[in-house]
């Protein structure tokens, strides 16, 4: 079991941070009756996360778990801390199938992502307990406090979330931030559709979000528009 590291970001917004290569985090997120936890880690790794849910101030038990996307790293706790903790999963309509177990490669825009997601789901899919979406959101809707943003591309139905209150931006894969430089997916052939994914970040930098938290690498907190239109470079317009 990973040892989880708990990194605050905003007032309501804390990061549960879990090793590995790529620095996997998931978020805690407080509302009025509870958390709301966005993502769930890798499989095995539910223990890690209810123990740091555990150890926030009451009331602390997580009630829905949005799930950004369907990569294993993303979902594989989702079942059990819904059976555990008596909560909601949501994740968007286009996402729900490959939440539901469909494998990702059905939607891949090219030979090496269609390749390498049928590997993932092969390898590392089938360790996933069976998930089963309770609800599913679109661009625009709030979920206690969080904005749904559609940021399709690193797969068919990403979704980024925008906690107004907090002024956060938790972008998912929309955007790494590992080894001190900010990205795309480092793992060749994960993204499905990459134009997407740049039209997306594209999106988010339009936003004119200042604080951004991805799911991978320390949150940029302050000038996060800033970075992502350096490394966008003269994409926006």
């Amino acid at each position: 079991m990973p040892v989880a590291r708990l990194r605050p970001i905003s007032r309501h917004i804390a990061a549960v941070d879990l090793h590995g290569r790529f620095q996997v985090a998931v978020f805690l997120v407080r509302h009025e009756t509870g958390l709301l936890l966005v993502d769930a880690g890798f499989p095995g790794w539910h223990y890690a996360i209810l123990t740091a849910a555990e150890s926030l101030p009451q009331p602390n038990r997580i009630t829905d778990i949005v799930l950004t996307h369907a990569h294993v790293d993303h979902i594989g706790g989702a079942a059990f801390i819904a059976r555990h903790c008596d909560a909601r999963i949501l994740t968007s309509e286009p996402e729900k199938a490959f939440v539901q177990g469909k494998s990702l490669s059905h939607a891949a825009n090219g030979l090496l992502p269609r390749l390498v997601l049928a590997v993932n789901h092969w390898t590392q899919g089938r360790r996933v307990d069976a998930i089963r979406v309770d609800e599913t959101v679109t661009d625009g809707d709030v979920v206690h406090g969080l904005r749904v943003i559609a940021v399709p591309g690193h797969t068919p139905g990403q979704i980024a979330l925008w906690h107004e209150r907090d002024e956060v931006l938790l972008c998912a894969d929309a955007l790494f931030n590992v080894n001190g430089a900010i990205g795309y997916d480092p793992v060749p052939g994960m993204t499905s559709n990459r134009a997407g994914a740049r039209a997306s970040l594209v999106r988010l930098a339009k936003l004119g979000c200042k604080d951004v938290a991805p799911s991978h690498g320390p949150a940029i907190l302050g000038d996060g528009t800033e970075r992502i239109l350096r490394f966008l470079g003269d994409a926006v317009v």
